[in-house]
This record gives C-alpha cells, sequence and structure tokens, in this order.
C-alpha cells in the first residue's frame, strides 16, 4: 500500500495503528472539534488531540433523541459516534468554543456520556488587541489544566520544539497541495483532503514523516473542470472521490478540514510561544464564518485560491441547518459571480449516500454550464 492509500484509509476510520502505538506507549488522547485547538501545547506534553469527525457515519438515530434534527448532521453523526462508544479511546474532550451546534453537542456528551475530563477552551469571535490578550490567557491555562489532569510538565522549550515542527508540516502541505495547481495536476482533491483528515488524528512527528513519504507520489489524473470547493468543514472522502467521478476535480479548497485549516497560519518569528499561538491560531480561523466581520478575508481567501489553481469554477458546500455556512455562501455566491466566477451552491445532509443522485446531477449540470 503506498502512502496515499495509507492516508485515504486512516481517514475514513477513527482508530489507525499509529493511535493504538501512541496509547501503548503511554500518551493521552483528547477529542475537540475545531481548528482553533493548538495541538503544540498538548502534544509537548504528550497529549495528542484528535479532531471529532463522522467518519461517513450518516446514522444518527440514537443521538437525534439528545439533539433534535434542526441541528447540524455533523455534530450528530459524531454525537451517534460517542454514543455508541466508538471514541472510547478519547481520554477526555477539549470543548473549543466554535460554533453553537458544536457547543450543543458537547453538552449532550456531558450529559450523556459524564467523561472524567472535558475543559471549555473558550475562542473569541473577533481579532483585535484586547482579544489576542484573551486569547493567549487561554492558552496559558490550557497548559497548566492540561499538566495538572494528565500529570505532565509542558515546558516552553518544548512548546516551541512542536512550533517549528508544525511550521514545517505546513510549509510541505503547501508545496503538497500545489501538486493540484499545474495543468496536470498529480492529486485527486479526495487524496489531498485525506491529507488533512489524517493530519488531525496522528502524532505530528508520524504525520510529518508519512507526508514526506507522499510528496514522492502522484497518479493518473482524468477529469472535466477543475472546481475549488469552499464552504462548511466536510471529512467526506467517499463523497468527493463520487464528485471527481463526475469529472469535477477538487484542485483546491477553503473548508477547514483541507487548505482552510493551514494555509494562512503565521510562521513563529520566535517571541514568546503563547503570545505566538493566539495570533497564529485566532487569526487563521478567519476562515470560518464564526469570525464576524471577516467575510471580506474569506471571500478574498477565496478568489486567491481560485485564481492560483486556475479553477472554471467554485462549489460552496454547507449541511442542512448550518447556518453560518448556509447564510454566507448565499452572498458569496452573488459577490463570486459579480466577479465573473460561476458558482454552485450545494445544500446536503453528511454522509447521506440516498442524496448522491442528486448531488451528481447537480454536478454533472455544473460542468456542463461551465462548457466542459
Amino acid at each position: 500500500m503506498n502512502t496515499l492509500e495509507t492516508f485515504n484509509e486512516i481517514a475514513m476510520t477513527l482508530e489507525n495503528p499509529y493511535l493504538d502505538d501512541w496509547k501503548k506507549k503511554g500518551g493521552s488522547v483528547v477529542g475537540y472539534a475545531c481548528i482553533a485547538f493548538p495541538r503544540e501545547i498538548a502534544e509537548a506534553g504528550n497529549v495528542l488531540p484528535f479532531r471529532l469527525r463522522g467518519a461517513g457515519n450518516a446514522d444518527t438515530s440514537t443521538a437525534d433523541s439528545y439533539l433534535s434534527r434542526y441541528n447540524c448532521s455533523v455534530c450528530r453523526s459524531c454525537l451517534e459516534l460517542i454514543l455508541k462508544n466508538k471514541y472510547e479511546f478519547l481520554d477526555g474532550y477539549i470543548r473549543v468554543r466554535g460554533c453553537d451546534h458544536w457547543m450543543g453537542t458537547f453538552d449532550e456528551i456531558l450529559h450523556a456520556k459524564k467523561p472524567e475530563f472535558m475543559h471549555y477552551f473558550k475562542v473569541p469571535h473577533l481579532v483585535n488587541k484586547d482579544t489576542l490578550s484573551f486569547f493567549e490567557s487561554e492558552m496559558r491555562k490550557l497548559k497548566e489544566v492540561l499538566e495538572k489532569q494528565f500529570k505532565v510538565e509542558i515546558g516552553e522549550d518544548d512548546v516551541v520544539e512542536q512550533i517549528k515542527l508544525q511550521d514545517k508540516i505546513n510549509k510541505t502541505l503547501k508545496k503538497f497541495y500545489r501538486k493540484r495547481f499545474s495543468s496536470k495536476p498529480e492529486l485527486n482533491g479526495s487524496d489531498a483532503i485525506a491529507v488533512i483528515v489524517s493530519k488531525d488524528s496522528l502524532p505530528s512527528a508520524v504525520f510529518y514523516s508519512l507526508l514526506l513519504e507522499a510528496m514522492k507520489e502522484k497518479r493518473d489524473i482524468d477529469y472535466r473542470a477543475r472546481v475549488l470547493l469552499s464552504g462548511c468543514p466536510m471529512d467526506e472522502i467517499q463523497l468527493i472521490r463520487e464528485m471527481e467521478r463526475v469529472g469535477a476535480l477538487i484542485v483546491s479548497e477553503t473548508t477547514c478540514f483541507g487548505a482552510g485549516s493551514f494555509w494562512n497560519m503565521t510562521e513563529y518569528d520566535g517571541g514568546d510561544a503563547y503570545e505566538f499561538l493566539a495570533r497564529k491560531y485566532l487569526e487563521n480561523l478567519r476562515v470560518c464564518a464564526r469570525m464576524f466581520g471577516e467575510y471580506e478575508f474569506r471571500k478574498n481567501f477565496v478568489k486567491r485560491m481560485a485564481e492560483e489553481a486556475r479553477v472554471d469554477g467554485v462549489i460552496l458546500q454547507h449541511n442542512k441547518f448550518c447556518d453560518l455556512f448556509g447564510i454566507e455562501n448565499a452572498k458569496l455566491r452573488m459577490d463570486l459571480e459579480k466577479e465573473g466566477i460561476p458558482v454552485l451552491v450545494l445544500e446536503k445532509e453528511y454522509a447521506s449516500m440516498a442524496d448522491l443522485g442528486r448531488i451528481k446531477t447537480r454536478i454533472q449540470a455544473f460542468i456542463e454550464r461551465l462548457g466542459k
């Protein structure tokens, strides 16, 4: 099995051999759900952050008795897996202040599972001097909480070492992603997104080693149209494969299970580690619609990535009842089309293969609209 296939396998399951090895060696694992979480602090204390995801699970029958069906289906899918003990490898949760749907999900995790450890990591909605100062204090508090809960010491030198490793990873990821930008792409979009999903499921040192191997690999790609994917978090590898099978090659994306999770991150400048992490993560979080007043940043990010990847059109997707991206996608479609960029807005349910026929038909029609 080549490394790209390894990444795809990791991305479509929850537990993996590297995670098992981490646990056997005495490491702890915490679940989180938002890219605002600073993994450098956790890994410096031998605590592995594992990003919660539905892993393609469409069944929410149990979760629906806790969260109404008016909640995002990604959250309900994750809650279903947690209620069915699929996340028993976790030693606790970091409740990162993301969207309201995730906050409700963590409420139900606390109510139904009563985990031994759940820390509320507060994240501002604005980026300014005051919020950066507050977020820095949250970073330092997180360090103290992890030290106390898992009986570890997190030294600043260890945090800086992890920061430098993340810088190496981000630089390499940009090179890896640009393998799709050329006129002859060497990767599928499903491969690129599988890499990011795996990144959030592996120790960083292991991920970096695998990423360097994946840099040497390439695929023979056949496609009709080059498309950028934007909108809400999307880890549905199988759905992305189906989109590409009908000819829409995802050559770039701005989602937080894609380039949005790392592309705009600041490189370490040698200053105070916690002040730097506050700035790095809060400024990067502007890719998310939960950040007030940052619409222009997100629009320009889409335009910049679309230009660099030379796309034919943009797909703005969101899950049903995702208020943040559902509203923003409507405005973004109008603004992009005013600038001559064709757009398809796609509302869906998470991992619903019953909806696949409709989605494929809409994408095929969009490709024809693009004249491809």
